[in-house]
């Protein structure tokens, strides 16, 4: 999709990472965040509408509403953030189109073990990158812009 600039999967969502590196390295003007529970959670989408730079565009969408608002296509160069792989896959089958996947921080939890370094997935997570592998969706791991992206793939055994 032209304009979309970054695809990232990071439960935090916006935090300095994102702000700083990313958004400079990819001179990103608009972010959204496509996330039902946090779509429909006022409290925190104020956070982060607080949290990113005064001059960078924030939308917090539910899927659906994510689905509608990428049909319409990008006029700025756009960062799109979620919390895992599952909102991605509903996008694509969905008719979005998402080149490539960066998978940037996803914590550990009591349902996940370690995918690669400090990325921890489920096996659900693990089928939901499959899936997007399947649909020749390149998932790789590059948690700053200046590390080397390593693909999702080769962890998935």
């Amino acid at each position: 999709m032209q304009n979309l600039v970054l695809t990232r999967i990071d439960d935090r969502l916006i935090h300095g990472q994102v702000m700083t590196a990313w958004i400079k390295n990819k001179k990103a003007t608009q972010v959204v965040i496509v996330d039902d529970g946090t779509a429909n959670d006022e409290y925190m989408i104020e956070v982060l509408e607080m949290a990113i730079p005064e001059e960078i565009a924030i939308g917090v969408f539910t899927k659906e509403d994510g689905v509608r608002f990428f049909s319409q296509g990008l006029d700025e160069p756009t960062i799109l953030l979620v919390k895992g792989p599952q909102a991605l896959n509903y996008l694509v089958d969905h008719g979005i189109e998402i080149d490539e996947i960066d998978v940037g921080g996803m914590g550990t939890r009591p349902e996940r073990s370690v995918l690669y370094k400090n990325i921890s997935s489920s096996e659900e997570e693990n089928e939901q990158f499959r899936a997007l592998l399947s649909k020749n969706v390149n998932v790789f791991i590059q948690v700053m812009p200046q590390d080397k992206p390593v693909s999702v793939a080769k962890y998935l055994n």
